[in-house]
């Protein structure tokens, strides 16, 4: 018989309650839009695409996208000899460092997830668009880690973090795509920007968990 893949049930579980959209948006990111991507099989490729093309995600795809996003989280954290994915709390605390958030190892998930959110998506976090959310999270300085995280989150008058207004928000992302880091980058060498492209899939992986979280965890068993 064969057995499972292996993923966090949580986030299964997460994925199994909300709407296909926000599949298809992790479908997208691990695919690369369809292209596909040197690290992912063509068959797990093939299988995804096709459910999505087909709007129902078996078990089966929905196990095999999240180890595949998972596996991505263990090549930029350099665990790519790990028998096992990274659970979702390790990827969860290596983006909220990877993006310099403070205390990253002390503040408990829901913390980390809206701190994620909010930095990196602002105050319409809910309805901005899929695509916006994805530019924003493979933004050469977020994934090469000159973003600043406490730079776009504010504390409002009863001490709670908040992201910045709408306009904000879109300003502080124009200002990164007008003075990129390109030249900063490009003096890493080869293994960081291997390591660079697995954040390409994982920081957006973990900021829309994160957002899913924000969403829809009172209505999922913990």
């Amino acid at each position: 018989m064969e057995q499972p893949v292996k993923c966090d049930p949580y986030i299964l579980s997460l994925l199994k309650n909300t709407s296909l959209n926000h599949i298809d948006y992790l479908v997208d990111v691990l695919t690369d839009n369809g292209k596909g991507r040197v690290a992912l099989s063509s068959s797990v490729k093939d299988l995804l695409l096709e459910e999505k093309a087909e709007r129902d995600y078996s078990e089966r795809g929905l196990r095999h996208l999240l180890h595949e996003l998972q596996e991505y989280g263990g090549h930029s954290l350099v665990n790519i000899f790990r028998s096992e994915p990274l659970p979702y709390s390790e990827l969860l605390t290596d983006v909220h460092k990877k993006l310099n958030g403070k205390d990253s190892k002390k503040k408990n998930n829901a913390t980390k997830e809206r701190e994620i959110v909010l930095s990196l998506f602002g105050d319409d976090w809910q309805s901005l668009a899929d695509h916006e959310r994805w530019e924003r999270c493979t933004e050469t300085k977020v994934v090469s880690g000159f973003f600043k995280m406490q730079d776009n989150l504010r504390i409002n008058d009863k001490g709670a973090v908040i992201g910045l207004s709408a306009a904000a928000s879109v300003a502080a992302f124009a200002a990164l795509r007008l003075h990129p880091v390109t030249a900063i980058v490009s003096t890493i060498g080869l293994a960081n920007q291997t390591l660079g492209e697995a954040y390409r899939v994982t920081i957006p992986f973990i900021a829309h968990v994160s957002m899913l979280n924000m969403l829809y965890s009172p209505k999922i068993a913990q």
